[in-house]
């Protein structure tokens, strides 16, 4: 029966209307729930939660669509070839999830044939970062009711036995290739100018080899997830640039082990070995009025370059976030107050991080999450070939979310730097 209503499921979709096409930039904060499909006798856990962001862009080159990410290669009207790459939960209890750390990417290639401008045909080859070959066949579409947005999809999935080894066997059974059936949507309620409510679910049907394995305890396994999404507004224009410009910005930090809270709160105590950073961000703009308000979107992604010290070698950091600008009401100068949230994977845990983590116990996570609180204040005081130059400050911020996201190693702890800045628009 429960394949019968899988595939009930997936013949529903293929009656899609041809309604609009799902392009979308913003970010989003989700709460989402897995089945544990693993049979642990001593642990009685049969799901896990994980806060989760979510990204959405879609650029000439670049798109960005919840946990997929992905770079155009060939772009057609009717079809698509694109490398592509996607965030893979490990769902096991949570009191092992920092050890394990299973969390990985399926990355590859994705050919998308176009049915309608709504309607799409996956076909992906993957490589999965601990080990093993994916191929994904995927009907998806995109259809709209009134305010509420629906991307309903089924997938035909092909794993094979060094992937199911690792994933579902976790190295102790030998799975043989399967196949299994995944059917879900996502969903997009627009609640007011660029307020969303967000929302999604899916189950999987496992095969023969995989939900006969001893390692696993339930061939049917699901996954939900809700939140708040700040995103473009269906109603207008997807970009609107107008009076904005792209920037640079330069910037020294400087770590320090106080909290978040102590630094926005004025209290600030240095790091006794002064570790410091060097970091580059551009900026390219997204939105010049979000909310109704003087408030400008820009994507930015950055490079973060990590100095040695006696308790730390150098090592680099990548970030991408989406940050927002709100210059204040006055007249006499311009200044600013910016936000930013992201992702941010560094290549060797600092010192400040390891500081904060590992005396509790702690593996260290690479990925975190990203915040980027700044003010600045324009030069333009100084003349008219100074208008395009800002000068400010910004916490520099990673953080593992109070244990509450696998995703960044289920770990409470980070790293805050201070940092002054010049960033220049052109």
């Amino acid at each position: 029966m429960r394949l019968v209503g899988m595939w009930l499921l997936v013949a529903t979709l293929l009656l899609a209307r041809d309604e609009y096409s799902d392009k979308a930039w913003g970010v989003g904060i989700v709460g989402r729930v897995d089945s544990i499909p693993y049979n642990y006798p001593l642990i009685s856990d049969s799901s896990v939660n994980n806060f989760v962001p979510l990204f959405y862009y879609e650029g000439d080159y670049f798109y960005m669509h919840g946990l997929t990410y992905g770079l155009k290669l060939f772009d057609w009207d009717s079809a698509q070839i694109s490398l592509v790459s996607r965030i893979r939960f490990l769902s096991i209890p949570e009191e092992l999830q920092n050890e394990v750390q299973g969390d990985s990417l399926d990355y590859g290639v994705r050919a998308r044939y176009f049915l309608k401008e709504n309607q799409y045909i996956d076909l992906e080859l993957l490589q999965n970062t601990n080990d093993g070959t994916l191929v994904n066949l995927t009907y998806s579409a995109d259809l709209v009711y009134g305010d509420a947005y629906l991307m309903p999809y089924a997938t035909l999935g092909l794993k094979d036995s060094k992937f199911n080894t690792q994933y579902y066997g976790r190295e102790i059974e030998d799975i043989d290739s399967d196949f299994d059936i995944t059917a879900g949507f996502e969903a997009k309620y627009h609640v007011y100018s660029n307020f969303y409510l967000l929302g999604g679910a899916s189950a999987t049907y496992l095969g023969g080899n995989i939900g006969g394995a001893d390692m696993i305890d339930d061939d049917l396994t699901y996954s939900l997830y809700a939140g708040i999404g700040v995103m473009n507004d269906k109603k207008k224009d997807f970009f609107d640039t107008n009076g904005m410009k792209p920037y640079i910005r330069l910037a020294e930090g400087w770590a320090t082990i106080s909290s978040l809270e102590d630094i926005m709160s004025g209290s600030t105590i240095e790091d006794e070995y002064n570790n410091q950073f060097t970091s580059i961000f551009y900026g390219h703009p997204i939105y010049n009025s979000l909310f109704g308000l003087p408030i400008e979107l820009y994507l930015s992604p950055g490079f973060v370059y990590h100095h040695s010290s006696e308790v730390q070698d150098s090592t680099w950091e990548a970030d991408i976030e989406f940050k927002a600008y709100y210059t204040l009401p006055i007249e006499s100068v311009g200044i600013r107050v910016g936000a930013g949230e992201g992702f941010s994977y560094i290549d060797n845990n600092t010192y400040i991080e390891r500081l904060d983590g590992e005396p509790k116990g702690y593996k260290m996570s690479h990925l975190n999450f990203f915040l980027d609180l700044s003010a600045d204040i324009n030069l333009g005081f100084f003349g008219k070939s100074f208008e395009s130059l800002w000068i400010g400050a910004a916490v520099h911020h990673r953080s593992s979310v109070f244990e509450a996201s696998s995703l960044f190693g289920r770990i409470k702890g980070g790293s805050n730097y201070n940092t002054a800045y010049l960033q220049w628009h052109f």
